[in-house]
Formats: C-alpha cells, sequence, structure tokens
C-alpha cells in the first residue's frame, strides 16, 4: 500500500494541481492541516481535499478561520492572508473545516499531525531538542507532521541520538523497527527551505519506505494570482525563492 502525505497547501492550487498528477493512481491521501492560507485559491484546494476524500487534519490557519485558535497568534502578514482567506470560503468548507480533528493515532500504526503531539496545530518542531522533547513524551515509534513548510526528519536512533536528516532535494528515508521517526513531508504550497519545488511524500507501508519527493510547478501562474487577488505583494515574491 502506498500512501500520500500532503501538507501546507495554503491555498495554492497551481502547485496542488501539480502534485495531483504524480499521486493520481493512489487510492488514500492523507493531508496534514494548512489547506488555506497565504495562496490566492483557497475554495479550490478545499474542494480538492473533498473531492480526493483525503484524510485531512486541522492546521493553525483553518483553526483560526474558525475561531479555535486567536488571529493575535499570527504575524501582521499571515493576519491580512487570514482575514482575506476568510471572506472568500463558502459556507461549505467552513463547515467542512469545522469537521477536521486536530491529531489522527488510528491510522497505518501511526501518529499524525500538523504542528506536534504535545501542540497538535500550534508548535513547531524545528529542532533536535524540540525532537527530543516529543520523543521523551511520547510513545509513538513513527509521528509525520507538517507546519515548519520544510522537509525533514528526526530520527531517535537505539543509542539515544537524534538526528536530524534534511531532503531540501527530496530522497527516500527506510523506517526501521529499533529508531523513532518524526517525519516531515515539506510544503505543497509555500516551500521554506530554500527549495522553490512543492514537496510531499509517498509512504510505502510494505517496503516501510517514506520517500520526500520535490516538483516543479507554474510558480509564475501562483504568483501572479496572488499580485491581482489584494494579497500582501510578498506571499507572491517569496515562492520564486523557498523562503
Amino acid at each position: 500500500m502506498k500512501v500520500a502525505i500532503l501538507a501546507d497547501i495554503h491555498g495554492n492550487f497551481d502547485a496542488l494541481e501539480r502534485v495531483s498528477e504524480e499521486i493520481e493512481k493512489l487510492e488514500d491521501v492523507m493531508v496534514l492541516g494548512d489547506i488555506i492560507g497565504y495562496g490566492a485559491e483557497p475554495e479550490d484546494c478545499v474542494r480538492w481535499v473533498v473531492e480526493k476524500k483525503a484524510k485531512v487534519l486541522l492546521g493553525n490557519h483553518e483553526a483560526a478561520c474558525i475561531g479555535e485558535l486567536p488571529l493575535s497568534w499570527f504575524n501582521p502578514l499571515a493576519l491580512r492572508a487570514l482575514l482575506w482567506t476568510q471572506k472568500r470560503l463558502s459556507s461549505f468548507s467552513i463547515r467542512f473545516i469545522r469537521s477536521l480533528p486536530p491529531v489522527i493515532s488510528d491510522f497505518l500504526q501511526a501518529l499524525w499531525v500538523h504542528g506536534s503531539p504535545r501542540q497538535p496545530t500550534e508548535e513547531y518542531i524545528d529542532h533536535p531538542f524540540i525532537a527530543r522533547e516529543i520523543f521523551e513524551s511520547f510513545s509513538f515509534s513513527l509521528c509525520f507532521f507538517g507546519h515548519t513548510h520544510q522537509a525533514e526528519a528526526y530520527i531517535l536512533e537505539e543509542s539515544g541520538r537524534v538526528e536530524r536528516i534534511s531532503f531540501r532535494e527530496g530522497g527516500k528515508l527506510e523506517i526501521l523497527p529499533d529508531n523513532r521517526y518524526l517525519i516531515n513531508c515539506g510544503s505543497v504550497g509555500q516551500p521554506r527551505d530554500g527549495n522553490p519545488q512543492a514537496s510531499f511524500a509517498i509512504f510505502d507501508t510494505e517496503k516501510r519506505i517514506v520517500e520526500i519527493k520535490r516538483v516543479d510547478y507554474d510558480i509564475s501562474s501562483a504568483s501572479y494570482k496572488i499580485l491581482h487577488s489584494g494579497l500582501p505583494e510578498y506571499l507572491a515574491y517569496r515562492l520564486e525563492g523557498g523562503r
């Protein structure tokens, strides 16, 4: 069985359509939150996720849209984008967002969150010290997360060492039984690891291999839509550099 894992689509339908081409033969899709925010086509992204019958988690942008996370949590740029997004989501999409869980723990013997196991919509796992704290506080063997927009993994080895691996250019990771894993598939719609290519993962559950894939998409089209939507201009320009 192969499962597609997507995170942080952020209203970038151009990137999502390109990733969709890569995963069209896969029946199972997991989306780790933040379908919306920043990009110019949030409604289209929500509709795609619904039509794909994906398993979907609540991200911090969805949580804010339905009042479960205070707007004061966001920086001014993200707040402007969030308020813009709220006005453009249909009642259908709002109802869908309200149905999303913050955590899924009963799928493929893995834990699935947007942020972290201890703060599912808020905490960033962006340092080995944070990863170690989480490994020590929870008993999972394998956890997939998003939120940081960086494709990487933290591995707790049998020796007790925590290793950090970057997948800036993609790559494969074998899931070994004696190790524990925190894996971030990167961002579909707004990568922040210096590579502007859309990022996602495919998990082969039989071979126990996670492959992080990076694919080109029409960044110019996504940027143009942002620039002509009334969203902050910086959200268009950052796509070019993957920052």
